[in-house]
């Protein structure tokens, strides 16, 4: 008879680690009826070539209980070592607290979901590690309270109550600046009963000496730029870099985002009609 050993007693806390008890022949076993039973790993070489994992990159680690993936389970990048996500099964699915990470590592997602619906909170974040949305979720999926998105630098974007997922009474949208942009008002079912639109109170800060000779920098690799219309354009680490309407692959109407040697966005320049214009608001 096969001993196994199992690797099921996962607290019901998302401390999301691996047994320190068990060794390489304690894992990857199967039980009586050939199924997979305890804690295993799945490497490249155990998946289809397609893939492209790594031969000895990991693609996935947990527990099975007789072929079903049951407690914590991680799943891997390409790269074979960086987690994507890590989560809790029960009975094959997922169920319980999970949580998704950008390939930086970086938290990217992080919630509950049960019964194939999100339940309880919910929040994601962008690749900088800023909190863009979060909300709570009733037993039947449905956005339930406040729910609020960002912008990519933290500040309010979007703020509604949720009742049954639809949203109900007063709701604001913000500049980018956090002044109001909107009022919306919506009846206990959903519907929208008024909107009353503001103006911006802090206009983007004016220079006080404008170079109005200054030209947005210059952009190298012009393969994935549509020349004359709206791009994003990012710099070598993933940051928002240029922002804007273009003509002839130079930023014409939009921002340059200027960060430091650690990535902190330092300042906003606005440009207008291809030249320097003003300095943005952070």
């Amino acid at each position: 008879m096969l001993l196994l050993i199992s690797a099921s007693a996962f607290s019901s806390e998302p401390e999301y680690n691996k047994p320190q008890f068990l060794l390489e022949d304690t894992i990857n076993q199967f039980d009586n009826a050939g199924k997979k039973h305890g804690y295993w790993v799945i490497y490249g070489k155990d998946v289809d070539s397609s893939l492209h994992f790594p031969t000895n990159g990991k693609v996935r680690e947990g527990n099975f209980e007789h072929g079903r993936k049951e407690g914590v389970w991680t799943f891997y990048y390409k790269d074979g070592k960086t987690p994507k996500l890590k989560g809790y099964y029960s009975n094959n699915r997922p169920e319980g607290s999970f949580t998704k990470y950008w390939p930086n590592g970086l938290v990217k997602e992080e919630g509950v979901f049960r019964n194939q619906k999100y339940q309880d909170s919910l929040k994601r974040y962008n690749d900088k590690g800023v909190l863009v949305y979060q909300a709570s979720f009733d037993s039947s999926g449905n956005e339930s309270g406040e729910i609020a998105y960002y912008y990519d630098d933290g500040n309010p974007q979007f703020v509604y109550t949720a009742k049954k997922g639809k949203p109900v009474g007063e709701a604001k949208r913000f500049y980018p600046n956090g002044d109001v942009k909107e009022v919306i008002n919506y009846n206990e079912n959903g519907a929208l009963i008024s909107s009353e639109k503001k103006e911006m109170i802090s206009p983007e800060k004016q220079s006080t000496t404008p170079n109005k000779s200054k030209k947005a920098p210059t952009i190298e690799d012009k393969s994935k730029l549509l020349l004359n219309g709206y791009n994003k354009v990012y710099n070598d680490n993933h940051e928002l870099w240029q922002d804007g309407e273009f003509k002839e692959g130079q930023l014409w109407d939009g921002k340059v985002y200027v960060y430091d040697e650690d990535g902190l966005l330092l300042k906003v320049e606005v440009y207008k009609e291809g030249r320097y214009h003003s300095e943005g608001q952070l």
